[in-house]
């Protein structure tokens, strides 16, 4: 598996990975207007395809994961712990040390998955979706080792 960053060739992967993984997935301009504003994308490959995916900014001294997602026939394999621990490692680079995230209440698979790779629920926010459902902020602390 490699990982490297986002190309626009590998936007209909993307696209593809994120419509089977959230029942709300950002449009496709939402994506690219991230791309183009600089934000952290890195994708997971193997062989010829695109498996997975991270976005992240790094801002106003902290850092900020806004999607990871991994294709369903590879879930399982540690392609989103590989992902995300390249993004940590990306902004502990730039000398932050904070990381936050926002997950539906209802995920239930994905905050274990935060949980197990050290991240902490911070915060409760009910109706923080579009949608109406609650959501619950997530912080990592990196060490400055």
């Amino acid at each position: 598996m490699d990982i490297r960053n986002f190309q626009i060739s590998d936007l209909d992967d993307v696209l593809r990975i994120q419509f089977q993984s959230f029942t709300d997935p950002y449009p496709v301009g939402i994506l690219l207007d991230l791309y183009n504003k600089g934000a952290g994308f890195l994708v997971a490959q193997v062989g010829r395809f695109v498996v997975g995916y991270i976005i992240f900014w790094i801002r106003d001294g902290s850092g900020h994961i806004i999607a990871i997602a991994v294709d369903k026939r590879f879930r399982s394999m540690k392609i989103g712990s590989v992902l995300l621990e390249n993004a940590l490692n990306l902004i502990k680079s730039n000398g932050i040390f904070t990381v936050k995230l926002e997950v539906r209440k209802s995920n239930i698979t994905a905050r274990k998955f935060y949980l197990k790779m050290g991240f902490k629920q911070i915060k409760y926010c009910e109706k923080y979706y579009s949608d109406g459902e609650d959501g619950i902020i997530m912080q990592y602390d990196i060490t400055g080792n």
